[in-house]
C-alpha cells in the first residue's frame, strides 16, 4: 500500500489517523530495514486502483480484520519485536488487549435490539 506518483517520491497510504504517530513512524523504518537485511522482494508492481480494482489482484497478502488479529500479529513478528524492543512491544500487547476485552464486553444498541428478547 505504497503509491510511487512519481520520480523520488512515495506515499505509504495503509496507515490510519488514530494511529500513534511515533510508534507508527518506527513500525515503518523497522519494517522498511528488516526488508532490505533481508532482501525480501516486494513483488511486482501494480499500476492499479486499488479503491476500484484491488479485488481483482489475486494472491495479495491480507490485513487483519481486527484489534484482536493485529495484535496477535504483532505478537508473531520476531523482527519487529526486536527493533520497537520488548519493553514497549509486551505491555502495549497487554494494554489493547485489555481495550479489545473491554469492546467485546459492550453490549451494542444492535445487540440489545435483536438479542435481549430471544
Amino acid at each position: 500500500m505504497i503509491r510511487v506518483p512519481g520520480k523520488g517520491r512515495f506515499e505509504m497510504r495503509l496507515p490510519d489517523g488514530a494511529a500513534n504517530p511515533y510508534l507508527l513512524q518506527a513500525a515503518l523504518l523497522a519494517a522498511g530495514l528488516d526488508g532490505i537485511e533481508q532482501k525480501i522482494d516486494p513483488g511486482k508492481p501494480l499500476d492499479i486502483n486499488m479503491y476500484t480494482d484491488g479485488h481483482k489482484v489475486r494472491d495479495a497478502k491480507k490485513l487483519p480484520l481486527n484489534l484482536l488479529d493485529a495484535l496477535r500479529a504483532l505478537d508473531a513478528d520476531r523482527g519487529l519485536r526486536n527493533v520497537i524492543g520488548e519493553g514497549l512491544v509486551a505491555p502495549y500487547i497487554q494494554l489493547k488487549t485489555a481495550e479489545w476485552n473491554a469492546y467485546c464486553s459492550h453490549l451494542s444498541d444492535w445487540e440489545r435490539t435483536t438479542t435481549i428478547d430471544c
